[in-house]
């Protein structure tokens, strides 16, 4: 059985920087993975390479057996929060993560499901 998401060597460059030097990782379904490192280690560049908010110059992202590096961001159905801890400072938790999968047309009780199994992954439960 293949891992739901493979990069595959990722590599980034702009003009002479290189920003993203061969990062390969595989994650299973429902698996967490944080980018730790200090500033310009290539953190977002490589979630924007996943994301599809920038081509790599070399390597694969493969979303569920499928090659995603050359789809556009709104096919790849990935959300990304930048660098601060939530999208919407106005929002609360629960609110934040549920406005991808309202965008995406999940209402109701399948919202309030999926919010709270969300926020209980993370140890953020009650916070809806």
């Amino acid at each position: 059985m293949s891992p739901f998401l493979r990069l595959d060597g990722l590599v980034k460059r702009f003009d002479t920087t290189l920003a993203v030097d061969g990062v390969t990782l595989t994650l299973e379904r429902g698996e967490i993975l944080a980018l730790l490192g200090p500033s310009g280690s290539g953190k977002t560049t490589t979630l924007r390479l996943l994301a599809g908010f920038e081509t790599p110059d070399a390597g694969q992202v493969v979303v569920d057996g499928e090659d995603v590096t050359r789809t556009d961001p709104v096919a790849r159905r990935f959300g990304m929060v930048f660098q601060h801890y939530a999208l919407f400072p106005h929002l609360d938790a629960g609110e934040n993560v549920g406005f991808g999968l309202e965008s995406l047309g999940v209402r109701g009780k399948e919202l309030d499901r999926r919010v709270s199994r969300a926020l209980a992954l993370v140890d953020l439960a009650g916070f809806e």
